[in-house]
């Protein structure tokens, strides 16, 4: 009853929560997000070195 009168209310936050529910509950592709995240920390570090190494 509750879940049905917040979906009415707040159908925006509701989607939100159903999206990070289903995020953490079904994980088909973990191993694939794992790489992607050490992928864009490395990018990340490379984009800062060549940033700091930008004359000015």
């Amino acid at each position: 009853m509750f879940d049905e009168q917040f979906k009415l209310a707040h159908p925006v936050l509701s989607e939100i929560a159903k999206t990070y529910v289903d995020l953490y509950t079904y994980r088909p592709h973990e191993r694939i997000r794992q790489q992607l995240i050490k992928r864009e920390a490395k990018v990340h570090a490379q984009l800062e070195l060549a940033l700091a190494a930008k004359p000015s």
